[in-house]
């Protein structure tokens, strides 16, 4: 289905690409924010981000390749998917999804664990240190992606 980059439907499934990559992203992000302001001593903000883990937006990820792929799909078909640039944004999700799963979200169930059993004795630095860093690398990632997306190195 060869709708062309000029079409609504186009229009309708970029910006529900953007809007996940950011919004999921962005959750992931703000994820670490808070952690970083649990050390040296927790601060009322992230104690309570942390209080209430309901950390659904930053699952949005998990449909970016879905929208993109079906982006493409519909504007250019499927020789697309052989461009050096949508290669790099696919090979970028998927080591984000590996962060995320590997590291950013079992560190933020243990900060959200942590704060919730309100023991003196848990130890709140380590996966919140380790969430902190894990957000500032899928930062890194969606940052690569993003100026992939929009500059398209080996073709448009």
């Amino acid at each position: 289905m060869d709708l062309g980059s000029r079409s609504p439907i186009y229009d309708v499934l970029l910006l529900a690409h953007v809007v996940c990559a950011v919004g999921g992203f962005g959750a992931n992000g703000l994820a670490g924010l808070y952690a970083g302001q649990l050390y040296p001593s927790p601060r009322d903000g992230a104690v309570k981000y942390f209080s209430t883990p309901k950390f659904y937006a930053e699952k949005l990820i998990y449909l970016v390749p879905v929208f993109g792929l079906v982006m493409i799909a519909v504007s250019h078909g499927i020789s697309e998917l052989e461009k050096p640039w949508v290669i790099a944004g696919i090979a970028a999700w998927i080591i984000a999804v590996g962060v995320a799963h590997s590291v950013v979200w079992p560190a933020e169930r243990k900060v959200a664990l942590a704060i919730a059993s309100d023991a003196s004795g848990v130890d709140l630095l380590a996966p919140a240190r380790k969430l902190v860093r894990g957000s500032m690398a899928l930062d890194l990632i969606f940052v690569i992606a993003f100026v992939t997306m929009i500059a398209q190195p080996g073709g448009k």
